[in-house]
Formats: C-alpha cells, structure tokens, sequence
C-alpha cells in the first residue's frame, strides 16, 4: 500500500452502505475522508460515528444532479484541503427496482445520477486531481453494466438488467474509459469498480456480500501502488471483468 499521510478522498453518496464503509476502510488507513450527502444531517451523523471510530472525517452537502453543490463541493475543498488525491464516485440509484413497471421518466433520472452526475463532479474537481502526485478516479460501476455479461450470461442476470439502470453503468464503463485516456495527460489516473452483490438498501438482504467486502474492490484500488493501478479497467476484487 502507498503511503497515505494527508491524502484525501472524496466519496459521494457515504452517508451510509458501501459508501460510508469505502470511508471507514480508508479512514483507518489514514486518509482524510470528506463523504458527501443529499441530506446534510445525515452526512453528519455518518462523519461523526467514523470520528469516533479513529477516522479524520468530513461531511459536505452534495446533491448530485446540482449544479450550485457541484460548484460548493469544488468551493469547500479548495478552501479547507487545497488538492484532492481519491475521487470515488459513488453515489448510485436504482429506480426500477422497485417491483413496478420501468418508464421513460426512471430512465432519465437513472441516467442523470448514474452518469452524467458522475462526468460532471469529475469534470469540475479535475483541477484539484491535478495537483495531487497521486490522483485516482474510481467510478463505482456494476457488472450488470457489462455488455459482454448481458450477451453471454443473460439467463443467469436478466432478472436484474433494467433499462436504466444496466444503461446508466454501461455509459459510466464507457465514461471510465474515455476520462482515462482524456485526463491522463494531467495525472489522473481511471478505473471502474464492481463491488459485488452486496447487503445494502439497493442490493437487499438476499445479497451474498457483506458491507466490508463490497467496499473491498474501490478501497483496494484507492490505495494499491500507483503502478499496479488497473488504468482503464473495470475490476472486481482485483480481477478485470469485460466491458
């Protein structure tokens, strides 16, 4: 593991499930974790339990979708870190998924979170990447964003492959892809992750994985030796899953 001393990460979406425990591993191991939330009290509910646990922690309000919160998330971190190291872009819905027909509306709001959210807190945060000697990117992706799983392993996960949701981590894959190759140049190391089934509020209690292993996969990646780092690649506990 690289050296961690005053690195910081940005996880969206860690007021709670894999989000919250990507900032507990990575708090322990000495970064500096600012998790963000849609409700601002519940981010500080979250940043205060992973304080008293040892972490140096920090909340920041981020809807998404906002254009103002992008631009005060940008605002805060310059303000209060200077630089940012991790990028793990987290923050994840599954509208489909809740026993009702899909609509042309769940998709576009899947969409807007799931993927554009993701290419625009990017986007305004690469400044700071760039002044890090260590910047990574990690999209949390889903293997049921993989083309080639849908083509060969269809009858084994078509109940799960929605329209907007499968779609939504297709383009993040192909998002993950492009920005590796774009922001390379500046320092920026991209990677996709696939934590897995896991028991959380989207994948149920029908799940396999627990929390700490579903967090596994980006924690690993955040921290690995920079030349190790899969550049590119979407990565399930260390193995590269295809597009």
């Amino acid at each position: 593991m690289e050296n961690v001393k005053k690195k910081i990460a940005l996880i969206t979406g860690a007021n709670k499930g894999i989000g919250k425990e990507i900032a507990r591993q990575l708090g322990k191991l000495g970064f500096t974790v600012v998790l963000t939330a849609r409700d601002k009290n519940a981010g500080q509910k979250a940043v205060e339990e992973l304080i008293g646990e040892g972490c140096d922690a920090h909340t920041v309000q981020l809807e998404v979708t906002s254009a103002p919160d992008i631009a005060n998330l940008v605002t805060y971190l310059e303000k209060n870190f200077g630089k940012l190291d991790v990028l793990v872009n987290n923050a994840g819905i599954a509208l489909e998924w809740d026993g009702n027909p899909t609509n042309p509306e769940k998709v576009r709001r899947t969409l807007e979170v799931n993927l554009v959210a993701p290419y625009a807190i990017t986007e305004a945060l690469v400044p700071l990447l760039s002044l890090s000697d260590d910047a990574r990117v990690i999209n949390h992706s889903s293997q049921l964003g993989s083309i080639d799983a849908a083509e060969k392993m269809w009858k084994y996960i078509s109940g799960f492959m929605t329209v907007g949701y499968s779609t939504s981590k297709a383009g993040l894959n192909m998002l993950t892809q492009i920005q590796s190759k774009s922001l390379e140049e500046k320092g920026i190391a991209v990677a996709a992750a696939h934590p897995g089934w896991v028991k959380t509020d989207l994948g149920s209690d029908a799940a396999p994985m627990e929390v700490p292993e579903g967090a596994g996969t980006v924690v690993t990646l955040a921290t690995m030796a920079r030349e190790q780092f899969p550049h590119g690649q979407l990565i399930h506990k260390g193995e590269r899953i295809p597009w």
